[in-house]
Order: C-alpha cells, then structure tokens, then sequence
C-alpha cells in the first residue's frame, strides 16, 4: 500500500500553535523576552478571511501580542513554505499590506522554509524598482532549515529545536539518534502530554525508521528510563503499536527467508520471504494492538483505583486479544480490586 503524503501545512501549524513561545525562543529570542505571554491570541480564520491570496494562499499564523510594560501590541505572523516558489516574496509583502491595513498594528513577518530542496539560500527580501528608482524594500524574518545542522541542536533543552531537527540537514543514518533526542526531552523535560505528543507526530512523519532502529530505540528506553517513566512514555506516544508491527515484520522476513533457503531455489526463497513477511506483519500489528489495548485498559483501571499491583499488571499483559476485549467491558462494572481479581480468576489462569 503506497504512503499518503505528508499534509506539511498542517503538521507545522499544529507544532508552532502548539509551541509558540518555544519557537520563539529558538528563532527570536528577542521577541520571546520582550512580549506579555499571557496576552499571546491566535487570530482565527474568521477574523482573516479578507485576507486570503486566491484559492490556495491563506495566512498559515498570525499572533497578537502584547509588548510587556506597555499598552502597545504587534502582530507576528508566521508562514511555513514546504516547497521553493518564486513569488513567494511577493506573496509576503501582500500578506503584509493587508494584515498592516486590517488591524493598523505593528506587524513582526517570518517565513519558515521546511522544504529539503534546493539547498540555495533563499533571499528574504521584496523590493520593487521604477525608472531606476527603489520604491519599495521589505524584508522578512527568514528561517531555513535545510541550510541547518542537526548536531548543532543536539543536547538543546528547546523542544521545538528537537522537533524540526527532522527537517535539517540529517543523513538517514541518523534519523536514530534524532529520535533518541526525543526521548531524551520526555525524559528530562516536564512538557505536558500535549506538547510531548505533538513533537512526537511531528518528528514520527519525517522520519523513517527500520525494524533494527526500532529495537535500538526500546533497548535505550528500558536502559535509561524508569520503569513507571516507560510506561507513561509508552502511554503518551503509542509506541508499542509502531514497535510491534516493526518487530514483527523482521521477524517474518528472517523467517521466511529460511523457509526459502530450505526448499533450495530462488522460487523458494521469494516464496518463504513473501509469506514471512505477511505472517510477520500479521503477528506484528497483532502484538501491538493487544499490548496497546493493555495498556489501556491498566490506565482506566489505574484512573478509578490508583496504582495496580504488579502480579495484576502481568496478568492483564499475559491475555489474550479476545480476553482483553471481555475485561474492557468487564471492568466498568468494577467497584474494587477485588472484583479485578475474581475476574481474572474466573477468566484465565493468568492470576500472579
């Protein structure tokens, strides 16, 4: 089944909403000192419908916020471009006319290039010229990503550095180690799951990892992270779902890849590689999805009785998919711990 493409626009205005002040920090620090952060209004496209530059040409962000100590505001408007276009300069001096013209503010513009090619440096400003006259000079605030070094961000406690390491200058042997910073941020940092799940969509869509890079990155989870640490990141991120389909699939191509050697000719070992792969996929999403729903139900049993018991942990993992679809239904019944346990006994023979 062919990938479907990357809806970019959306994947970078969900990053940037979501952490504004931090992309501020990283890109304009100035302006993150300067402003009254809880004054920060996102104006929404009502409000900018008048605005909009034909069909496709719409305002990605636009902020109002306060100067801190004043009773002044600006306006910072922020465009992602994912591909290279040559009036793209034009297009931000007309955002800019009609935003100063609707709201007679200040406005702050930055335009945020997240395409991987060309790697030229892209020029930031507008000018326009008449009978050798310069009439006109206008200058954005110009981020390029592909013109940046991942390993120059690593280690940054930014989490909107980490995230849009994804879209520098990365080889594919590294795209390992950029999602090993990932966790290094949950690890370290205190983001709210929001925060933390946004970076994590973000980063998972840009990069590709294998099946060895997805058991690499387990390993490292269960070395440097807690167990109670795990299991929240793990709750957060989805992981054992992805985990488990990688894992899964490169089990069955090993498996069927020896099943071809064994019947001895290249019939064979397309064969044996073609079913190991579908047997493997098959295994894969289905110990992902069990262990995900697991998980879930251990946190609606851990949100009505607090912290559940490591014997009844194993046991709720230890289920089948067919068990753990009865105890989903069962459990909203429950009153007590007790009644987990006579269910378990009752159910399986998985009681620690």
């Amino acid at each position: 089944m062919p990938e479907l493409p990357i809806d970019h626009d959306t994947l970078f205005k969900e990053l940037i909403t979501t952490l504004f002040f931090e992309f501020l920090e990283f890109f304009a620090p100035q302006i993150a000192a300067a402003i009254d952060r809880n004054s920060a209004e996102f104006l929404d496209k009502e409000m900018l419908s008048d605005l909009v530059l034909g069909d496709e040409n719409e305002v990605d962000i636009l902020v109002k916020v306060k100067i801190a100590g004043q009773e002044s505001f600006v306006l910072i408007h922020i465009e992602n471009q994912s591909s290279s276009r040559s009036n793209f300069r034009a297009r931000m001096f007309d955002y800019f006319t009609r935003i100063r013209a609707k709201f007679s503010l200040p406005v702050y513009p930055i335009a945020l290039f997240s395409f991987d090619k060309p790697l030229r440096e892209e020029p930031n400003t507008y000018t326009e010229t008449t009978f050798g006259l310069q009439v006109l000079r206008f200058e954005f605030r110009s981020i390029q990503l592909n013109r940046l070094k991942w390993r120059d961000y690593a280690g940054s406690n930014n989490p909107m550095a980490t995230a849009l390491m994804v879209k520098m200058q990365v080889a594919p042997e590294d795209h390992y180690k950029i999602r090993m910073e990932s966790i290094r941020l949950f690890a370290t940092l205190k983001l709210d799951a929001r925060k933390q799940q946004t970076i994590d969509r973000f980063m998972r869509n840009y990069l590709r990892l294998t099946a060895e890079d997805m058991i690499l990155l387990r390993r490292e989870i269960e070395k440097t992270m807690p167990e109670a640490k795990q299991r929240k990141y793990l709750e957060v991120m989805n992981e054992w779902e992805e985990l488990g389909k990688m894992i899964g699939l490169e089990q069955g191509i090993a498996l069927g890849t020896e099943q071809g050697i064994a019947l001895g000719t290249e019939q064979g070992i397309a064969l044996g590689t073609e079913q190991g792969i579908v047997l493997g996929t098959e295994k894969g999403i289905e110990t992902g999805l069990r262990e995900g729903e697991a998980r879930m139900i251990l946190r609606l049993l851990r949100r009505k009785f607090g912290e559940i018991d490591e014997n009844f942990q194993y046991s709720i993992f230890s289920l089948s998919t067919g068990e753990l679809e009865n105890l989903a239904e069962a459990l909203l019944d429950f009153q007590t711990l007790e009644n987990l346990h006579l269910w378990l006994t009752e159910n399986t023979h998985n009681v620690g």
